[in-house]
């Protein structure tokens, strides 16, 4: 999954241009390992890693001597670029109208770094992003999600490899409050070979030959509102099942 950064505030008038002409103009920074923006996601050695927290630190120190400077309004005094150490933290920092998902069960695979958070804007042109990667290349998987009503503040980008593996029902949510929602399971198995360049629908062994993806809507009530938000898990050398099951386990975490 490669993601683009939609937005990032390097002062008003970045952050305006970014949200004016986001689908004509985004930059995707390519990785070590070309998977994933060295901006949002730390993949390959702990350089890029470190490399990826200053640059984060940096914007944040810059935001705020700019809002100092400008005067600026409470709304975009809201914007961030932050890593976070837990779901619960990256649940606080985008608000108390955005649920962020956790995942309980991830194959055995665990973090590597904090999770991304990035929001900018508000109300009709609010961006969000929370984002983490768990385990190495390979087996690996990475979810990515934003509030529904948002905008992408980092967004996924589809692969013209991928093709549909099914729709399936998946139960989420805590013990006691879980419910079903319809979850899209995909595969990168178009391509692969001249034999199935041709393929509209790929199935369930070519999530684990050639990676996968699961895209869903998921619902919650927090204090009594209704949450939605947007979740995609991309993987490699993930099962099927594994996928699947990486989706099943996902709990809401809210401010």
């Amino acid at each position: 999954m490669l993601v683009v950064l939609t937005g990032i505030a390097n002062g008003p008038g970045a952050v305006r241009r970014a949200r004016s002409d986001e689908r004509d103009r985004t930059d995707a920074v390519a990785a070590r390992d070309g998977t994933y923006s060295a901006v949002v996601f730390s993949p390959g050695s702990q350089a890029p890693l470190t490399m990826a927290r200053r640059f984060v630190r940096m914007l944040s120190a810059a935001c705020v001597l700019l809002l100092v400077a400008v005067g600026a309004s409470p709304a975009f005094a809201a914007d961030v670029v932050a890593g976070a150490r837990t779901y619960q933290r990256a649940a606080t920092v985008l608000g108390s109208d955005v649920a962020v998902w956790r995942p309980t069960y991830t194959a055995g695979l665990p973090r590597r770094g904090p999770i991304d958070v990035i929001a900018y804007g508000k109300s009709s042109n609010r961006a969000t992003f929370a984002g983490a990667t768990y385990g190495k290349r390979m087996p690996s998987f990475t979810i990515a999600q934003k509030g529904a009503a948002d905008r992408w503040a980092a967004r996924p980008v589809d692969r013209a490899e991928q093709g549909l593996v099914e729709t399936v029902a998946v139960r989420i949510g805590a013990p006691g409050s879980k419910r079903v929602v319809r979850a899209r399971v995909f595969a990168d198995c178009r391509g692969q070979d001249a034999s199935n360049s041709d393929r509209r629908r790929c199935d369930r062994r070519d999530v684990v030959r050639f990676g996968g993806s699961v895209e869903l809507l998921a619902r919650t009530m927090s204090s009594g509102k209704p949450l939605a938000s947007d979740i995609r898990i991309d993987s490699q050398g993930l099962t099927y099942a594994q996928l699947v099951r990486v989706a099943s386990g996902l709990v809401p975490v809210t401010k």
